[in-house]
């Protein structure tokens, strides 16, 4: 009998262990679902492409060449640096020390010693002591146009963005762009471009949808008064400040150091992989049709935007942790720190 009970009771304890063990393995598979659900939530949300961040940039004022027209020149700092005249009109937007005279060795120290029309929402940053800007000393510019009845619109507003950009790269490979990065990038140069001209509202953030690849009147008493032009920069370099190929720099290339990632990300002679710029360029007009770029090319074909590099010290790389790396889609408004 003693034999029995304890028999019985041996088995009691090993239905209550299996009991226990399998209650230990429900637990365990569900808290794992779990950890496995969270983590590639977490990849999605950093693989986000629209993680990143954007400045207004208003229209740079005051050039001592073009007094009675604010934010214009007809100079290059890429294509002709210290050349004056040069080429056709050109409206500058961010970095203020932008000039005709600008010595070609010294472009960005110079534009790091001067201001900048770019701000972040409310023109706060409180975590940088460059509250407006954030460290970006970057200049950009772009053709003006001219419209049908010879006057020029001028420039209301350019929207630069940084975001994480393409699906077939890893946010975790987005380095900062070298200093003093030059990128001109056409309407030609590419597809991937992705020109288009609608009309936005005030704060250029908005727009009609109505997206053609010429502009267009706008209704200057609507919400979306402004023409307005849109393009993409690409986001993957060889490391090169510049086109360093001499028969490509003679044609005043300045973009084939950098090349749009394809399906399997960026190309092996293009391994280093930059956040994606593209911008938005608000026109001080509402009408746009039959408006012709300063040039004189049609702006369907031969619309251009340059970008000259000049964020301070590991201030980049500080917003691509922030906003890109933590899986943040920042906006306007910059993150802490």
């Amino acid at each position: 009998m003693e034999h029995r009970e304890s028999h019985l009771t041996h088995r009691q304890r090993s239905n209550q262990a299996s009991l226990a063990w399998l209650l230990v393995c429900t637990v365990g598979a569900a808290l794992f679902a779990v950890m496995i659900a969270t983590q590639g939530a977490l990849a999605q949300d950093i693989q986000d492409p629209s993680n990143g961040w954007f400045q207004k940039c208003g229209p740079v004022l005051d050039n001592p060449q073009t007094p009675e027209v604010e934010g214009t020149g007809e100079y290059d700092p890429i294509v002709a640096p210290g050349e004056f005249p040069f080429g056709h009109r050109h409206l500058f937007f961010g970095a203020t020390n932008i000039s005709p005279d600008i010595s070609p060795d010294s472009i960005r120290t110079s534009l790091l010693a001067g201001g900048t029309t770019c701000r972040f929402k409310n023109g706060t940053d409180p975590g940088h002591p460059d509250p407006p800007a954030g460290g970006n000393r970057s200049a950009y510019w772009v053709p003006d146009l001219k419209l049908s009845d010879g006057t020029w619109a001028g420039g209301k507003q350019l929207n630069a963005y940084y975001k994480k950009g393409a699906s077939s790269v890893d946010a975790n490979d987005i380095k900062p762009y070298p200093d003093e990065l030059k990128m001109l990038i056409r309407d030609s140069t590419s597809s991937k471009a992705s020109v288009k001209w609608f009309c936005s509202n005030t704060n250029g953030e908005g727009n009609n949808g109505n997206l053609q690849e010429r502009p267009y009147n706008c209704k200057a008493t609507g919400t979306y008064p402004w023409v307005t032009a849109h393009i993409t920069f690409p986001q993957c370099g060889n490391g090169d400040t510049d086109t360093t190929d001499p028969q490509k720099y003679l044609v005043n290339d300045h973009i084939s150091h950098v090349v749009y990632p394809s399906s399997g990300g960026c190309p092996t002679d293009h391994p280093v992989v930059y956040p994606r710029l593209f911008v938005t360029v608000k026109y001080a007009t509402s009408r746009g049709a039959g408006a012709l770029l300063s040039s004189g090319a049609d702006p369907a074909k031969d619309f251009h935007v340059d970008y000259f590099e000049a964020w301070q010290p590991t201030r980049l790389q500080f917003y691509i942790d922030s906003c890109i790396k933590a899986g943040i889609n920042c906006n306007s408004t910059p993150p802490a720190g």
